[in-house]
């Protein structure tokens, strides 16, 4: 174990007790940010967990600065970053447990104290020392505010230690109004039609959004697609085969390779067993592996009996769309695809509880269905266009199928470009643009 002076010198170095923290030019993501201040006033272990590159670390830094701007004593905030090469060989639960000691004796013995743990998970039994610290008698307390990107933050441990005492927010790679920031662009969003003037400009950024993607990082690549492969390489031997000690990497990152391409398509644990020859156990094995390491969500269909929602098939969505074209997407084929699973992503980070539809009878589906409490309050359908007839009429009647089942007098409709209201079968169905939708929060 490092000696408490080299503890503290590290600490020194995270953290700005004794400097000022620099002017960096990050995008402010009020999203995130006002749901951490609002945590902060709760005694809760807030988890700050996403995907990797997602932009956490970046998110932790602006909430600290953020409360040194208002007045919280910086002496008050302990960060410590675990991927910080100095204490790799150190990783074990006395190490935080004298982290703690050593910021006491050195900084605050005794105010309250908010401690930021960065990446977690790379301590083991990492949830015993919350548990403890939380649950400890003392004057001062402690905030735990801690990140991690993958499934030990998410694990059934973690959840039984800590019932009760957490509260998540999960981060995801920039929207498209964060996108639209990071390239310099300022709107007037008062409504649609003050956006005409620009509209080309928007639509082209939307376009290098769709096909490449909103990972933070890799915004800058003139090469987006090998950086975006490294990182899928990444993830499945950080994430998935050395977490969860699995043989069969090539398996698994077929699989992978397998759902970003057929993002958006229904997909059964049986027809993925026959496909790769295996187990129906490993292919829900991996699912669930590849799922925990945020590299896809699957979307169920909806169903009143939760037996049937689990045997009918599912989609998958990719949790970048440009980590599904880097896998060997042919993007002119399969944009509208991609398209669906953008709005997919933008459905989860707004929080919303979501699935598809079917109709039992004449198969005719909705793409998703939103779910507030036990109700359905809105249907959806993602489609390039609605100037073809055949899918003009397809889409609309997916979409009057769902809203006639589930009681709603309203629907919408996404398109690539189209602005429209429209009545039919007495639901009042907007068309609005997808890129105009994403920016409307």
């Amino acid at each position: 174990m490092l000696e408490k002076n080299r503890i503290f010198e590290i600490l020194r170095d995270q953290n700005y007790w004794f400097k000022d923290v620099p002017h960096e030019e990050y995008i402010e993501r009020k999203h995130y940010l006002g749901k951490m201040k609002e945590l902060l006033h709760s005694r809760s272990i807030t988890i700050v967990t996403g995907p990797r590159r997602a932009g956490k670390t970046v998110l932790l830094k602006q909430v600290i600065s953020g409360m040194m701007s208002v007045g919280v004593d910086r002496e008050q905030i302990l960060y410590l970053n675990l991927e910080d090469y100095r204490l790799y060989s150190h990783h074990s639960l006395e190490l935080l447990s004298v982290v703690l000691e050593t910021y006491k004796e050195n900084i605050n013995p005794k105010k309250n104290i908010y401690f930021f743990i960065d990446e977690i998970q790379n301590i083991e039994g990492f949830e015993h020392f919350l548990r403890t610290e939380y649950d400890r008698d003392g004057k001062e307390k402690i905030k735990f505010i801690i990140t991690g990107s993958n499934s030990k933050l998410l694990s059934k441990e973690l959840g039984t230690l800590l019932t009760g005492r957490t509260s998540t927010v999960t981060v995801y790679s920039f929207s498209f109004g964060e996108y639209l920031q990071y390239h310099d662009v300022k709107l007037d969003m008062s409504s649609y039609f003050t956006l005409e003037q620009r509209k080309n400009e928007i639509k082209q950024l939307f376009n290098k959004y769709v096909a490449f993607g909103s990972i933070p990082e890799f915004l800058d690549e003139t090469k987006p697609y090998d950086r975006l492969n490294e990182y899928l390489e990444n993830i499945i031997f950080k994430d998935i085969v050395v977490r969860f000690n699995i043989r069969n990497t090539r398996l698994v990152k077929e699989l992978a390779i397998f759902l970003a391409t057929n993002t958006a398509k229904t997909y059964s644990i049986n027809q993925l067993s026959k496909t790769f020859k295996c187990s129906v156990n490993t292919i829900q094995e991996y699912l669930f592996d590849l799922e925990q390491a945020y590299l896809f969500f699957y979307l169920k269909q909806y169903s009143y009996s939760y037996k049937e929602q689990v045997t009918t098939q599912s989609k998958a969505y990719c949790i970048d769309t440009g980590l599904a074209s880097a896998t060997g997407f042919q993007f002119s084929k399969n944009n509208g695809r991609l398209i669906e699973n953008s709005v997919f992503i933008e459905l989860k980070r707004r929080g919303h509880d979501i699935y598809y539809h079917k109709s039992a009878k004449t198969g005719v589906e909705c793409d998703f269905l939103i779910k507030e409490g036990m109700h359905v309050t809105n249907a959806i359908q993602v489609t390039e266009s609605l100037v073809n007839q055949d899918t003009r009429k397809r889409e609309i009647n997916g979409l009057l199928n769902a809203a006639q089942q589930y009681g709603l007098s309203a629907g919408l409709i996404l398109t690539d470009n189209e602005y429209d209201d429209l009545m039919q079968g007495g639901i009042n169905i907007q068309v609005r643009p997808i890129w105009f939708w994403m920016l409307c929060m």
